[in-house]
């Protein structure tokens, strides 16, 4: 295939997967720290699911329900793909620097 084709083929699959997350879902489990709470008594800290990624250096939390969860997942997996579509257009570009010379 023409790698000028081959390159706008790529980036087109780039623009489509501009919902894409870099993150984790996990449950984080926790205690509220109120004295009244049935998590003091009890000793069974809260549950809660929450998306995890890294903005400038440092790590973010977004708690999120349950339903969200697979379309959450997807965006991750959308981030997979557009990783590998980026090192595929680094291959592109670099394949085509040396054709020009």
């Amino acid at each position: 295939m023409n790698l000028k084709k081959e390159k706008l083929k790529v980036i087109d699959k780039i623009h489509s997967l501009d919902n894409a997350i870099k993150g984790s879902v996990y449950e984080m489990k926790r205690f509220c720290g109120k004295p009244n709470c049935a998590c003091a008594r009890t000793k069974t800290p809260h549950a809660s699911l929450v998306l995890s990624f890294s903005y400038k250096g440092k790590t973010r939390l977004i708690p999120i329900k349950k339903e969200q969860i697979p379309g959450i997942k997807a965006r991750i997996s959308n981030y997979r793909e557009l990783k590998a579509a980026i090192d595929e257009l680094t291959r592109i570009n670099a394949e085509l620097l040396r054709s020009e010379e």
